[in-house]
């Protein structure tokens, strides 16, 4: 086992949590219960194979400007950053989502079937999303909280008007709301997390 890299993750869940206790808003508290339920000992550590995307060329700016958020969870990522299995959505495509949109995205689970944990019907990942970029309608059954970690991200919920949140915000999605996210001119990078009925992959909306 590598155990500098199960000591990293740790750290990294760790300082998820820390971040999140600190905040207020709707979602959080089931997040944080459902992440202290989760197996994360010795005997649970899965060193997932690394997978990289063209979309962390942004990495290290929005790693950046996290520090000037959570020093330490930056950091943890940072430590994190080699042993992470970046993946993406197989129905996404640039024909769907847009030109370019491919090489601007991409996810990694800490706890999940793809991440360090495998999880129990719970997952908790990274979410990066380059700039000038529109992560369209979708849905899933699986209640979501998204934490982004830069600034100049907007979010639309039920098909409605877009706003900005500020860097550090919680945006809470029930199961089946139908949500979107537009990224500005610098890159997002958001900590996420399923809290159940985490088996169906979200779905686009029909055009």
């Amino acid at each position: 086992m590598n155990t500098e890299l199960f000591d990293s993750t740790r750290w990294l869940i760790g300082a998820i949590a820390r971040g999140l206790n600190v905040r207020h808003g709707d979602g959080i508290a089931g997040v944080l219960d459902r992440m202290a339920e989760q197996a994360i000992a010795h005997a649970d550590f899965i060193e997932p194979e690394p997978r990289v995307l063209p979309v962390l060329r942004h990495l290290p700016q929005a790693i950046g400007e996290t520090m000037l958020l959570d020093p330490d969870l930056a950091a943890a990522i940072a430590a994190v950053e080699e042993g992470l299995q970046w993946r993406q959505s197989s129905s996404y495509s640039d024909a769907i989502l847009g030109e370019g949109f491919t090489a601007n995205y991409g996810w990694a689970e800490i706890i999940g079937p793809r991440g360090f944990f495998k999880g129990d019907d719970f997952l908790l990942g990274l979410l990066m999303l380059g700039p000038d970029r529109h992560y369209r309608d979708h849905y899933h059954p699986a209640p979501e909280l998204y934490w982004p970690l830069t600034s100049g991200s907007s979010w639309s919920r039920d098909s409605g008007a877009f706003a900005e949140m500020p860097q550090g915000a919680t945006i809470w999605h029930p199961s089946m709301t139908m949500h979107a996210t537009k990224t500005g001119p610098a890159p997002m990078l958001a900590v996420w997390s399923w809290t159940r009925d985490t088996g169906t992959p979200a779905k686009l909306r029909e055009a």
